[in-house]
């Protein structure tokens, strides 16, 4: 191999590398409202985690949610309902254009899940909060 074809091939090798160093699959996911909202309530029934929640709530959220330190406990407690097991749906309460300028939205978040062996039918209302360009659950 010539020094010619040598330098083509490093010089070929670190270009590849750079540009698919650079690609966009490299970026992180951005949750939408909605996304966020289900993953949210997702963390306290299904996953019973409640440091995922908080990863999902806005500064103000998260000094209220810190005060119970189980998700069955935050669950029972502040959201005054109980799942052993929960199927979650969002719908907008109201119509409105989101788009890259819109900081807030309600939403409500239908509830239908298994306690007991029975099921039970629920919602909740909830403000998500856009903070540096991430969406986070504010207020249920």
């Amino acid at each position: 191999m010539s020094n010619v074809t040598r330098a083509s091939f490093i010089i070929g090798t670190i270009f590849c590398l750079t540009v698919l160093g650079c690609s966009p699959s490299s970026k992180e996911t951005v949750l939408s409202e909605q996304e966020v909202a289900k993953a949210f309530f997702d963390a306290i029934y299904n996953k019973k985690d409640l440091k995922k929640a908080l990863l999902l709530g806005s500064t103000k959220l998260k000094t209220e949610v810190k005060k119970y330190k189980t998700a069955k406990h935050l669950a029972r407690k502040l959201l005054n309902m109980s799942f052993d097991s929960v199927k979650l749906e969002t719908s907008s309460t109201d119509v409105q254009i989101l788009d890259e300028f819109s900081t807030q939205v309600t939403l409500t978040v239908l509830f239908t899940g298994l306690r007991d062996g029975k099921t039970f039918k629920d919602y909740k209302k909830v403000r998500v909060v856009k903070e540096n360009d991430i969406w986070l659950v504010d207020k249920i």
